[in-house]
């Protein structure tokens, strides 16, 4: 089962898209029609529409106008992101770490398949972006849109001189990214394992500027109750929690279940619930780490194989030709000559 097909996304991410349209060249009518869209759509910024017509909106208008950092002019000109209620109950936060910890638990009513979690493992924190897409481009352009919006969003929270450490693309550099760096204003990397902004560990700590205690209590117990049951991903967690396990050196459903500190019959049900087994899941997971590695970097076939999670380069090897119809080496040949580096069906 393909859970791509039923994703939807609130109108309201649209807002900002007509003016960077037109400042490039495109017009926006047409441009919403050849993706299945229709304009009017914005007059009521709660309207469900397609993300995945979203997301070919974002990529093919880069295409169209030749301007690889597109998503970043319509995120700029989209402004700081209307949440509504989330968007509410960010602004009562005692600190920013709480308003990022509230905003990532309730992203699917926003933003079905897009995946944003606070890391603070490291010494510095990464508010890490990971775009479920069917293609790169499209992936690339949507985590452009995601990151220019998360940071309006934490400068709304905390102050307009705030500015990330550094942002890190898990894709190639384009040709031209002006309006990223003008933007972020900090060092920007791509190639990197990850997407995300890094940040001053400080900030998290930072408090908002918000309404006194009783108010914001007040609001959080009026505003709470209002907010639907987020449906979340199960699968996109088990996902991001296998792919962080191979990192590691291992991918096994027991280790995976126990981080859930469920069985392996309980995890299983969930899965099925959602249409999704253990092994779909763990090849999806494998799909998108060796897409990223042959086509985001120059690592060997050896270093894909192990970032991938398989234990030789054989094991590999028949892993891709089965998934892909074609040796590692001829899709890579493939992407590299300008191919769109789609996914096979997982």
């Amino acid at each position: 089962m393909d859970m791509r097909t039923a994703r939807a996304i609130r109108s309201a991410t649209l807002l900002g898209y007509p003016q960077a349209a037109r400042a490039v060249g495109l017009d926006p009518a047409r441009m919403f029609e050849r993706v299945g869209l229709d304009l009017r759509c914005m007059e009521d910024h709660e309207t469900q529409i397609s993300f995945d017509a979203f997301l070919q909106l974002l990529a093919e208008s880069a295409r169209q106008a030749d301007c690889p950092d597109f998503a970043s002019r319509a995120a700029i000109a989209r402004g700081t992101p209307n949440y509504g209620t989330v968007s509410l109950l960010m602004r009562e936060a005692e600190t920013l770490e709480e308003a990022l910890n509230f905003y990532t638990s309730h992203l699917t009513l926003h933003a079905d398949g897009t995946f944003i979690e606070l890391d603070k493992r490291f010494q510095n924190p990464l508010v890490f972006v990971e775009i479920s897409a069917r293609t790169q481009e499209e992936s690339f352009q949507c985590t452009q849109y995601a990151l220019v919006g998360i940071t309006m969003q934490i400068r709304w929270l905390i102050g307009d001189n705030f500015q990330p450490d550094l942002v890190s693309f898990g894709f190639p550099r384009p040709a031209r990214a002006d309006a990223i760096q003008r933007f972020f204003k900090c060092p920007v990397l791509y190639k990197q394992v990850v997407s995300g902004l890094v940040l001053d560990r400080r900030d998290l700590e930072r408090q908002l500027v918000t309404s006194p205690p009783f108010l914001r209590k007040l609001a959080r117990d009026q505003l709470a109750s209002s907010l639907p049951r987020s449906p979340g991903s199960f699968s996109m967690k088990v996902g991001r929690v296998i792919q962080r396990m191979i990192g590691e050196g291992t991918c096994e459903a027991s280790a995976v279940a126990e981080h859930f500190r469920v069985d392996r019959r309980t995890l299983n049900r969930r899965l099925e619930h959602e249409g999704e087994t253990y092994s779909s899941v763990l090849q999806r997971v494998r799909v998108d780490i060796a897409c990223r590695a042959l086509h985001g970097s120059d690592c060997s076939m050896t270093q894909v194989a192990d970032a991938a999670g398989f234990k030789n380069l054989s094991s590999f090897s028949r892993w891709f030709q089965k998934s892909f119809e074609c040796t590692a080496s001829d899709w890579r040949s493939q992407a590299a000559r300008g191919g769109n580096g789609a996914s096979p069906p997982v």
